[in-house]
Order: structure tokens, then sequence, then C-alpha cells
């Protein structure tokens, strides 16, 4: 029927999206993704984990994720091709898109952001830091960007308690080796640069307008501002006339929508979207 390609989050691999995939291919899609750089199975080592690669990082992530399309484009070339990104996937894709938007027939974009003031800031600082220890990891960092998150959630004591509503998740999470790590200098220097360049002013200029995109998000996800971020993102593809974006926002659950308690209205609207675009 269609192809569907996943580009996951920061700190989590690829193998946790089966249960959404094989939702999918029981409705007759095929679904794909690889691990990014730093992440499951690319890992070789664990001083590798969340960290790219020494220069470039950006675009090694990007042209991995062109590989892997041209690779199933090869096996099915006529099938419709969509691109879904979540969190930080969700601005490797916005990055994709600007880039290679003409070579997919939609796009979801999950669990994103708008600009945030502190990239500006951290960047050059970062930049000094993946020069002189790239793969060391950046507690400060790490805490500045995500260690007000729980403070929407005073009633939940989980250390990743923003992820997610579904306690069962959020323990899953927790304890898994290949997920919640820190990010090496070089790894938050790669995620801040894909932030930039993301939601700087323009960034989508050079998508094609007629590419349909849903955008979609949990209300009470802190990387999305609590809802005023994702809608941000929508309000400007609708100034840019784009012809055909969908904004779907879900009240109570938080980032990881994919893995929230009432995760199968979540997939039904994802499946319902992405079958309105055959």
């Amino acid at each position: 029927m269609a192809v569907l390609q996943i580009s996951h989050g920061m700190a989590e691999f690829i193998d946790r999206y089966t249960d959404f995939a094989e939702f999918l291919t029981g409705h007759g899609f095929l679904v794909v993704g690889n691990d990014h750089l730093g992440h499951g199975r690319s890992v070789a080592a664990s001083s590798d984990f969340g960290y790219f690669s020494k220069k470039n990082s950006k675009d090694y992530v990007i042209e991995d994720i062109y590989t892997l399309h041209q690779l199933v484009k090869q096996d099915y070339p006529t099938l419709p091709y969509f691109l879904m990104g979540h969190s930080m996937g969700s601005f490797i894709v916005r990055n994709y898109l600007q880039k290679y938007g003409a070579s997919v027939d939609g796009a979801i974009i999950m669990g994103t952001s708008g600009p945030k003031l502190e990239t500006a800031l951290i960047l050059p600082i970062l930049e000094v830091l993946n020069k002189l220890q790239p793969r060391k990891q950046n507690k400060w960092v790490d805490q500045l960007a995500f260690g007000s998150f729980n403070n929407y959630f005073p009633e939940d004591a989980a250390e990743f308690a923003w992820l997610s509503e579904n306690q069962e998740n959020v323990q899953r999470y927790m304890n898994h080796p290949q997920t919640g790590f820190i990010f090496t200098n070089n790894g938050f220097l790669t995620l801040f640069t894909l932030l930039q360049d993301a939601t700087k002013p323009g960034w989508a200029n050079p998508i094609p307008r007629e590419l349909p995109l849903l955008i979609i998000s949990g209300e009470d996800d802190p990387v999305g501002q609590m809802g005023v971020g994702i809608r941000k993102v929508f309000r400007e593809l609708e100034e840019l006339d784009f012809v055909d974006i969908t904004f779907c926002s879900y009240p109570t659950m938080r980032h990881e929508i994919l893995m929230e308690t009432n995760h199968l209205l979540v997939y039904s609207d994802i499946l319902d979207w992405l079958s309105k675009h055959l």
C-alpha cells in the first residue's frame, strides 16, 4: 500500500516503534527505520552512545535517512513514500525536507518544537567543547535543556515523568540500557544544530508547498512548550501557504504519544491520515 520511514528521537532506538510498526503492517503498510548514529545498534562501544561523528554529523544523519529511503525505493519503486520523525527525529525530518522534500509523498512531524532562545547561546560553547572533548557527556547542557520539564508534573516523582503519563512506559525507558543516556558534547552540538536549522526563520521555505504534512503532539508535551511551540510551527506553515497541513494535539498526553496509555487513538489517527493521502 505505502511505505512509512521512521526517524526516532534522542536517546532511544528504532525498535521502540515495533508495536506501532506492526499495527501499520497489519493494515498493509511497509514500515522501515534505522538507528541514528550514537544510538541503538549503530553503537559499537558504550562510549559511542550520544556521539555522532567528529565533523558534519548533522549532514551524516540526514544522509543516512536518504540512503535508507533510496534502498527501499529500489525494491518498492511504485509505492507512496511517507516520512515520520519524533522529537529529535522531527528536527531531522524538517532538515531532510529542506533538501529532499520532493522525494516523499508526505511527512509526519511528531513531538516537535518551535525555536528556543538558548539555542543561539549554547551553540558557540558546544562548538568549542566538541573540539576539546567530543565524547565527554555533558550533564550541564542536559540539565539546561531538559531539567525543567518535570516541573510541569509535580505529582510525578519519576526522573522522566515528562515523557509520558503512562508510568509503565516511563519505567521501561528508565530501565533500558539504550534509553535515557546523556548526550556527549558532540551529540548536543548535533542536536542543537539540527534544532537551529529546523526552527530558524524561513526554515520551511525550501519545502514543496503541496507536500502533505501532519503536525502531531501531546498537549502536555514540554518539548512542544505545552502546545505553544507546536502551534507556532503550524502557523508558520499556514502563513507560507502550504496547501495540505493537518494539526492534531491530544489533551493530557505528554511527549511520547505513541507510548501513551491511549496510544491506539494516535495509531488510528495516523493510519487515517496516511490512508487519505495514498
